[in-house]
Parts: structure tokens; C-alpha cells; sequence
């Protein structure tokens, strides 16, 4: 009897759809990463454009504050430490 020989044959077909499954396989993980990161990105962003619109809301208060005579007269007072003519400003003193 004569032995045959086994010859290995490529089957193409098979190989092709390894190769086409294997590679969709990468372009899906790769654009899900993706699409994660931009997630991620927008919602840092939607929570810098909430505190954006915190302080812009706080300071169009401030803005309609300053307006009033008497909060100015409370700023001047307080913060820059001015007295109206004729007053006498008082210091405490430490409590040391």
C-alpha cells in the first residue's frame, strides 16, 4: 500500500473570514474606547458649563446689587473701611 501524503491545502474562504471577523472585532472595541472617552468628555464639560452658569448667574446678582445705594454704602464701609463725614471709625481690639 502506498501512503499518501498529507499535503496542507489553505482554505481562503475560511481565512478571509478569520481575518475580516478579526479585524471588525478590533474596529469595534477601538470605537467603543472612543465613544467612552467622548462620554466622558461631555460630561466634563456639561458639568464646567453648569458651574459656568452658577457664577454668572452669581454675578449678574452682584451686578444688580451694586445699583443699590445702600449695599455700596455696605461695601465701603466694610470692605474698604471709609466712614461718612464727620463719623469716627472704632477698631476693636484683640482679644489676646
Amino acid at each position: 500500500m502506498m501512503q499518501r501524503r498529507r499535503t496542507f491545502r489553505v482554505k481562503w474562504f475560511r481565512l478571509i473570514v478569520v481575518t475580516l471577523s478579526a479585524y471588525l472585532i478590533y474596529a469595534g472595541v477601538n470605537q467603543y474606547n472612543q465613544l467612552s472617552a467622548i462620554q466622558q468628555e461631555q460630561t466634563m464639560i456639561k458639568l464646567q458649563l453648569e458651574q459656568a452658569r452658577e457664577v454668572n448667574a452669581s454675578l449678574t446678582e452682584e451686578r444688580k446689587r451694586l445699583n443699590d445705594r445702600a449695599y455700596i454704602e455696605k461695601l465701603a464701609r466694610e470692605e474698604l473701611g471709609l466712614a461718612k463725614p464727620g463719623e469716627t471709625l472704632y477698631m476693636p481690639a484683640d482679644k489676646n
